[in-house]
């Protein structure tokens, strides 16, 4: 049943008349019956056919009649609040007629506040908000300062079902089912009641609620809708997995892993603490993958099985003999460690006793205050999850875990790529070599000290020195330490526990993707000294072709994408887009827009802004989204469509005349670089800088994955990050300092962690003479660089900048208290 607000007004008036006459049915026919028929027992009056029923049986059959009527109606108004505050308005299958009676009601309800008359309903601290009202998002912009979020309000939530996924849900009520990020971005780390949170994008459970995007609609017959991961899955059970997932087999966990690493890398070298330098652009396979993974950022469950696990080793410090951990689950209500053995001593401080003492479990929100610091099991990994969540295994030194069976490569490769992904993956060496030097060097280095080694292969090959030290993974039939895994394509066993999971399986061909988007950059020369300004290599200007250039790649086209911003958006269309294609559509043609030398293949816009390379899910959905923003769009002067439709082949281009922000900063911001005449740097850095309006894509909740794993959000940061750089002396030069702050504000906007930045605010400071806003900002970049590498500190060149400023300011200064101060932070 479509929404009332969508429908024709004569439509709604008889969704209003139809509701009224179900109500008078509901509230008043069973009164006007039983005073009718029976009468009034408490007046004497009553119907003659029960008068050979003795008084008091009659009363107690009439009060009897009127109690059950009353606790319909109650019933029933509850059914009704529930449509309408959910926004579903019609009944599913096999629902009951008091259901099917409410959500009657409930449509003229809603129909009626359609036609003008809004409803309220109590918005909590004696506040109302309007019914049907969207949750507004919380974030706040990035300049100027936060703001309050206004409290968020009653929107449409979905009781989960058995055998959903969130792409089922999505492709339900958002008609789409790659959308499913915007419903994880509204629910994960939510609450869902029974000390349980949902952590998880790939575990629901049935009767949780989620919350829903303001745009979420009631669909039809849910058993005619096709979404990928619907089909049976091992052992007859729903595929309830994300397609996401079962592309990368891998788990939510290590994917999120591995996303902050790619992150990480991303910021690592001199984009953290030295120039803007754009390395080369990754194959094409490797950034689709990169698109699937990016999608897992941020995910919960990572924060909390690492923090249980650091946790665990911070509470059990001083124990003089700890019990082993077999076996780790994340699940929804927290993090529990399955013991090899139930200890006679009580668990650990934070932890609870769990199945009878064979386990100890910390719930999630006895983890929300800590950090991750050093971890109790350093060399865990995923093997697969059940319905209760992600199951891991923990290898101590000297310990052999055997993985046999037809899958253990896949089920290893997974492993892989999340044990050289956790936060303290720094501190462990991984190896299938057992000639490799660097197991003989932490073998023989101090235990205290030494990383922890894992190896997989044959146990026998490897040296006995090196063998005590390592955690051995081996797929040869040898005799286990404690545990072994059986796995074949629908499941793994855990011997001797005997859980049954779904593993995590991954191909040859995603792990050596996965190793190029997570490898870390080769630097042929680390103590080279950085290179001075002038040979900072800036973005590289889009390829030419189809590209505007000259002075009409300053300006606007006719219809221009605005990315810079934290709601993304197209000015300049023709007319509105349509609301359930709005989203999808920007960022369709924003894709376009910045790979418009190219003519953009259908596979590649299915799989990175669509979400899925489903032939038939995602072919429909590319024609219905591109139709939508080819007709808003329109026609420019000439009357050639501004998105053509694509050819024969499946490529799709939009026209010259479609500009995107991002490459005008880029050739605003090669302008200023190019021009010897400071008062026009200056202005072609200011216009770049000037676009800028927020952080961007904060607000989009869903899609623009491919912004990061293509690299454009670290090129454009790079390009604004040098442009405020080259602006600020220039400024300072002529007594500009407040401009040169607001471009050192701007570009932050974009890239917060950057030293570079920091490096010229405290240049600023100095040339005013200014000592208090040099030890400010030298603080800043401290608790910067921190909230990025928690306990890290500015790099070397940047403290000897901030030493060398500080003397030079105390020199300017004088012998005053002020710049005395200045001088001693230096140490």
């Amino acid at each position: 049943m479509d929404s009332p607000s969508r429908r024709g007004r004569p439509q709604r008036i008889l969704d209003v008349l139809g509701a009224a006459c179900a109500a008078v049915l509901a509230f008043t026919a069973v009164p006007a019956v039983l005073v009718v028929v029976v009468g009034n027992p408490l007046t004497d009056g009553l119907g003659h056919a029960w008068r050979p029923l003795p008084r008091d049986v009659l009363c107690l059959l009439v009060v009897a009649a009127w109690v059950a009527w009353a606790a319909c109606c109650a019933q029933l108004l509850r059914a009704v609040v529930a449509h309408v505050r959910s926004g579903e308005v019609g009944a599913s299958p096999g629902s009951s007629v008091l259901d099917r009676l409410a959500a009657r009601i409930a449509v003229g309800v809603l129909a009626l506040s359609a036609l003008g008359a809004p409803l309220v309903v109590a918005g909590g601290a004696g506040a109302s908000t309007p019914l049907g009202a969207g949750a507004p998002s919380a974030i706040t912009a990035a300049s100027g300062g936060a703001t309050t979020a206004p409290a968020p309000t009653a929107g449409p939530t979905y009781a989960v079902q058995r055998g959903d996924t969130l792409w089922r849900i999505a492709e339900d009520r958002l008609g789409d089912g790659a959308d499913w990020t915007s419903i994880a971005a509204l629910n994960l780390g939510r609450d869902v009641g029974g000390s349980e949170r949902f952590v998880d994008p790939d575990q629901l459970r049935e009767g949780w609620r989620l919350r829903l995007p303001d745009e979420a609609h009631r669909a039809g017959d849910r058993a005619t809708t096709h979404a990928p991961g619907r089909e049976q899955g091992a052992g007859g059970e729903p595929g309830r997995h994300l397609p996401e997932l079962l592309a990368l087999g891998l788990g939510s966990l290590a994917c999120a892993a591995l996303a902050r690493r790619a992150a990480a890398r991303r910021r690592m070298g001199t984009r953290f603490d030295g120039d803007a330098i754009i390395g080369p652009a990754a194959p094409e396979a490797t950034l689709d993958t990169a698109t699937l993974v990016q999608r897992f950022t941020g995910v919960p469950a990572l924060q909390s099985f690492e923090t249980a696990n650091c946790l665990l080793g911070q509470s059990l410090a001083g124990w003089s003999e700890c019990p082993a951990v077999r076996a780790i689950c994340v699940s929804s209500s927290g993090v529990t460690f399955w013991l090899a053995q139930a200890p006679a001593a009580e668990p650990p401080e934070g932890f609870g006793r769990h199945h009878e003492g064979h386990a100890w479990h910390v719930p999630h929100s006895a983890l929300d205050d800590l950090d991750p610091c050093l971890p109790h099991l350093p060399v865990v990994f995923p093997v697969g999850d059940d319905a209760e969540g992600t199951w891991l295994v923990p290898l101590q030194r000297g310990q052999v875990l055997p993985v046999l069976g037809e899958a253990a490569p896949g089920l290893w490769r997974a492993a892989r790529a999340a044990v050289t992904s956790w936060a303290w993956s720094d501190a462990i060496v991984v190896s299938e070599d057992p000639d490799d030097p660097r197991l003989q060097i932490e073998a023989a280095a101090d235990p205290l000290v030494a990383r922890h080694l894992l190896y997989c292969g044959d146990p026998a090959l490897l040296p006995p020195g090196v063998a005590a030290r390592c955690a051995v993974v081996t797929m040869d039939p040898v005799a286990a330490s404690d545990l072994s895994i059986l796995v074949d394509r629908r499941g793994a066993t855990l011997h001797p526990m005997g859980q049954v999971v779904r593993p995590h399986l991954q191909s040859t061909d995603t792990a050596a993707r996965l190793d190029d988007l997570v490898a870390a950059p080769v630097d042929d020369d680390p103590a080279a000294p950085a290179p001075p300004p002038a040979a900072v290599a800036v973005a590289p200007s889009p390829a030419p072709g189809r590209r505007r250039s000259g002075s009409d790649a300053l300006a606007p086209g006719v219809v221009d994408v605005r990315l810079l911003t934290m709601t993304p958006r197209l000015d300049g269309l023709q007319e509105a887009l349509p609301p359930n294609r709005a989203r999808r559509a920007v960022e369709l043609v924003a894709y376009l827009a910045l790979h418009q030398a190219d003519l953009v293949t259908s596979d590649r816009l299915r799989t990175r802004v669509l979400g899925s390379s489903d032939a038939d899910a995602a072919s429909k959905t590319l024609f219905n989204t591109a139709y939508a923003a080819r007709r808003a769009m329109g026609v420019d002067e000439q009357g050639e469509p501004l998105f053509p439709t694509g050819t024969r082949h499946g490529l799709y281009q939009v026209s010259p005349q479609v500009t995107v922000d991002v490459d005008r900063a880029v050739a605003f911001a090669a302008a200023g670089k190019a021009d010897t005449d400071p008062s026009k740097a200056i202005a072609f850095y200011r216009a770049a800088l000037t676009l800028v309006e927020g952080e961007p894509l904060a607000n989009a909740l869903s899609g623009y994955a491919w912004w990061e794993a293509e690299g454009h959000g670290g090129r454009i940061a790079a390009v604004l990050v040098d442009a405020a750089c080259a602006m600020a002396p220039l400024c300072s030069d002529g007594g500009f300092f407040d401009l040169a702050r607001w471009g050192l504000e701007q570009a932050r906007i974009v890239e917060p962690y950057s030293e570079a930045l920091s490096r010229s605010a405290m240049q600023l400071a100095a040339a005013e003479g200014d000592a208090d806003r040099l030890r400010l900002e030298w603080r800043d970049c401290q608790r910067r660089i921190d909230a990025l590498d928690p306990g890290g500190s500015p790099s070397a060149r940047t403290e000897s900048l901030y030493g060398e400023l500080s003397r030079r300011v105390l020199v300017v200064a004088g012998p005053d208290g002020a710049a005395r101060q200045a001088g001693a932070d230096t140490t």
